[in-house]
């Protein structure tokens, strides 16, 4: 088990968004197909988003939050998540679709856990705002896949 501040949590998450961010900005470059272009356009910019949003969630919680030790177990599989992901078939709307669906599933089931086993105020507070920060960009990524389908 690792132990971590609730600033390495939410750095760590900043710097998986941003890279996520450029390798859909990647493929959307490499690819020729129009509607996989769009859903990699709309990845990229979410992740972009959520880069600056955890910057922002950083500076809106309070330094004792920060400096929150939590229990942190297993280690992250942001690695295989990124892997899968470069080695998904760019013209496969379904397969970067799920990719990017197995992505927000696991940061939401991530903060979940880390709630479960927080033990301070503070933060469970900021790790109850992460949660349904990704909550809402798992709703938010479905509707645009399946909106997608019918584009």
């Amino acid at each position: 088990m690792r132990y971590k501040t609730l600033e390495d949590v939410i750095q760590e998450g900043r710097e998986f968004h941003l890279k996520l961010s450029r390798q859909y900005e990647e493929f959307e470059l490499l690819s020729a197909n129009e509607r996989a272009r769009l859903l990699l356009d709309q990845l990229k910019r979410r992740e972009v988003s959520m880069t600056h949003t955890l910057e922002n969630f950083r500076e809106d919680i309070g330094e004792g939050a920060l400096r929150t030790w939590v229990q942190f177990a297993p280690e992250g599989r942001e690695p295989e998540l990124l892997q899968r992901l470069r080695n998904t078939n760019i013209t496969d709307l379904d397969a970067i679709g799920k990719v990017a669906m197995d992505i927000e599933v696991y940061l939401a089931d991530q903060y979940r856990d880390l709630l479960m086993i927080a033990d301070t105020p503070s933060a469970r507070h900021a790790l109850e705002r992460l949660l349904e920060l990704e909550q809402l960009e798992e709703h938010t990524l479905s509707m645009n896949l399946f909106n997608l389908r019918d584009y």
